[in-house]
């Protein structure tokens, strides 16, 4: 049985990490408190018609704590999620964010010891990306109109917007993505963390 009550080898917190109902339970509470965010609060506060992309946020974040087959799996799903609370085509934006995720997660591995900074203008870059590649996508379904200097200036204003609300973003997806992983080891020295 995939959920058991009675079950002794499970613990409370969700165990093994093999992909325990917590942690499961904490990514579908993530994802869905982000679609709901993403159509109710982020639709209403506009900034020259740029709202934050919440869910492309999430999605970049899953794959930065989670890693790339974690963070695209999440990634997928929250493309799926944003695709049935918005007006655009079911799989449009789950095509973007889990390759994004994956880059992500690989750029992750590569920058160990970058600086918070750096890692805001990576973050800001990611989404702005993201941004980018969404409009190509729903260009290519006659979604949106191609205008060169507009889609720069509204993917980097996206970008600023998303980072704003990043830090307490990018805590609530590391406490969901994490449930379940193993102990990181801090080969520089540091000793071990304990993850989620």
């Amino acid at each position: 049985m995939w959920c058991s009550i009675r079950d002794p080898q499970r613990s409370v917190r969700g165990g093994s990490g093999d992909g325990s109902v917590t942690g499961r339970f904490r990514v579908a509470v993530i994802l869905l408190t982000a679609a709901t965010a993403q159509v109710t609060v982020f639709e209403e506060f506009r900034v020259a018609g740029v709202s934050v992309e919440f869910m492309l946020l999430v999605s970049v974040l899953a794959g930065y704590h989670g890693g790339p087959e974690r963070g695209a799996v999440i990634a997928f799903c929250a493309g799926l999620l944003h695709d049935s609370v918005t007006a655009t085509p079911m799989g449009l934006h789950a095509l973007v964010y889990a390759p994004l995720a994956v880059a992500t997660s690989h750029l992750e591995v590569r920058l160990a010891r970058s600086t918070r900074p750096f890692l805001g203008v990576g973050l800001a870059v990611a989404v702005a990306a993201g941004v980018l590649a969404s409009v190509l996508a729903g260009g290519l379904f006659g979604l949106h109109d191609l205008d060169g200097p507009r889609l720069v200036r509204t993917a980097g204003l996206a970008a600023v917007m998303s980072v704003a609300v990043a830090p307490p973003t990018s805590w609530a997806v590391r406490w969901a993505v994490t449930a379940g992983l193993p102990v990181d080891l801090d080969l520089r020295g540091g000793g071990a963390e304990s993850r989620g």
